[in-house]
């Protein structure tokens, strides 16, 4: 791991030279991402297919792209009772939160009859990407649909990229059952993003797509958006552990561990102002860690001494990682300093992996020092708002000429005409 002291670098400098270790967007991924996009926007299926076809599955065509009831219930017995009872259980767990903070309608009714207010309608169609990969993600499935669900979207459309055989992953499927989710498409990767942010003659058009995946992935989205919306654009995984004098470095060195299992780019930091503690971790890691996770940590690792716990905020804040553990004696009073973070993690047994997969917020997060600007994946992100406006003859009244005003300095004559006339009205 990678050694930083706040004795020697500003906490901007140290979370500036840890940003540097972050693999970056190419070029060519760049290129070849803008060519799928306006291939599936100009071509539909067509385009659809050649991608699927070249980089999945050889034998696919369009009327096999969409799943089949049958294939859904028959991957749902395939996982057998035990990850069934695990899905349920993580779905009731999350659902029950989300629907805890679905946002309600707001009026500011005055006693001259002015109304004030807005109102929340959820969109009509989103788009989920179920990312399978090395392995399959059926949690990233119910951390993006959950939010959809619970803001009341009547249509989700789910995207998996299917195995060399046609398949999508079993487990992605059962989870989709779970969910109540029937419309899935054997699409994955920039050409799912494209092909849901534009339609084609099979796969249909959505008002916004959620969820996580590879570089190419974020790449269409940010080509796509305006298009349709997008829920951000997210890179590979974070967390950052601050921890004091008692933490227990066996933990704090599982959780850099279980973090650089997410792969290549993933970010595992761990902030102390005590030297003992950080050396002790260190030592952990040299002794269990092994492979892969070794080699991440060697390269997207690092270790922070800082003066004080306040100085560790300040570092973190810089960060502004996607996942924050305060492994601290009284977390409690340290959340109120902390302005950038995408999930904030409570205490010695709050780990990441327990909000990966259950407590209840999505663990569609912020990456890449984008937590600074925006939040995780909520109800609010699939539900749009609408201003209510209704003025009193009374407001009119009393306020018109200043609107009148507002529009004459902006050169808007019909503006305020059109008040005008409001106003001399009986």
């Amino acid at each position: 791991m990678k050694q930083f002291s706040t004795a020697r670098l500003a906490a901007a400098e140290i979370a500036a030279e840890i940003a540097r270790m972050a693999p970056a967007w190419t070029p060519e991924q760049e290129t070849a991402v803008a060519e799928i996009v306006a291939a599936v926007r100009d071509r539909g299926d067509d385009a659809v297919i050649e991608h699927v076809r070249r980089l999945d599955w050889p034998q696919a065509s369009p009327a096999a792209l969409r799943v089949p009831a049958g294939e859904i219930e028959a991957a749902a017995r395939d996982v057998g009772d035990e990850a069934l009872t695990a899905f349920r259980e993580a779905v009731a767990e999350v659902r029950r939160f989300h629907e805890a903070f679905v946002p309600e309608d707001r009026l500011d009714a005055r006693p001259d009859g002015t109304v004030l207010g807005e109102r929340y309608v959820p969109i009509d169609v989103a788009g989920v990407l179920a990312p399978a990969g090395r392995a399959p993600y059926p949690s990233s499935l119910m951390m993006t649909a959950v939010p959809a669900q619970a803001a009341g979207v009547p249509r989700i459309i789910v995207a998996s990229p299917p195995q060399r055989d046609g398949r999508v992953r079993p487990e992605v499927l059962a989870m989709a059952q779970v969910l109540g989710l029937n419309e899935i498409y054997r699409v994955g990767g920039a050409v799912a993003v494209a092909a849901l942010a534009f339609g084609t003659e099979t796969i249909p058009r959505v008002d916004k797509i959620a969820g996580p995946g590879n570089e190419y992935v974020m790449l269409a989205k940010r080509a796509v958006y305006g298009v349709v919306g997008v829920d951000g654009l997210y890179g590979p995984s974070e967390v950052v552990v601050i921890a004091d004098e008692e933490a227990p470095p066996g933990l704090v060195a599982a959780d850099l561990i279980a973090q650089a299992e997410h792969g290549a780019g993933s970010l595992a930091v761990v902030i102390s102002p005590s030297e003992r503690l950080l050396l002790a971790v260190t030592e952990e890691l040299n002794r269990r860690a092994e492979g892969h996770a070794r080699t991440i940590l060697e390269t997207r690792g690092a270790a922070v001494l800082t003066r004080d716990l306040d100085e560790a905020c300040e570092v973190a804040n810089a960060l502004a990682p996607e996942h924050l553990e305060l492994m601290v004696r009284e977390p409690m009073p340290l959340v109120a300093k902390i302005r950038h973070a995408g999930c904030i993690l409570l205490g010695d047994d709050s780990p990441a992996p327990v909000g990966d997969y259950m407590a209840g917020p999505s663990h569609v997060l912020p990456t890449g020092r984008t937590a600074r600007f925006s939040s995780g994946l909520g109800v609010r992100d699939f539900m749009t708002r609408s201003s209510v406006i209704r003025v009193s003859r009374e407001w009119l009244q009393r306020h018109g000429k200043t609107v009148q005003q507002f529009a004459n300095l902006e050169g808007f004559q019909g503006h305020a005409e059109s008040v005008g006339e409001r106003i001399s009205r009986r």
